[in-house]
């Protein structure tokens, strides 16, 4: 699955997709890119988080659907990929991983 997100847009899982979707391409923009990934999580609550994209630390049990991690404001988060409504990547300093 190899999908450009762009900067700025709104991305929901589309109903196709299982829960882990967010874990998934969570995980592929993380593989894709160096340095810091603003991001904005919007839970299923309707709240909203601005951080930026962590790695996931193994000792976190992944769940059924996945977590995605995120550093906001020096706080870090887990969130587990079900409690997700969709996401947003920030402008801010990143670059595309050299092949």
């Amino acid at each position: 699955m190899t999908i450009d997100f762009a900067i700025g847009t709104r991305y929901p899982r589309p109903p196709s997709e299982p829960a882990s979707w967010f874990h998934d391409v969570l995980e592929q923009v993380r593989t894709e890119r160096e340095g810091d990934i603003p991001i904005r999580l919007e839970a299923t609550t309707g709240h909203m988080v601005d951080g930026l994209l962590g790695e996931n630390d193994p000792a976190i049990s992944r769940g059924p659907h996945g977590k995605v991690s995120i550093d906001s404001h020096g706080e870090d988060l887990v969130i587990g990929s079900e409690m997700i409504a969709a996401f947003t990547l920030l402008p801010g300093q990143f670059a595309k991983h050299e092949d």
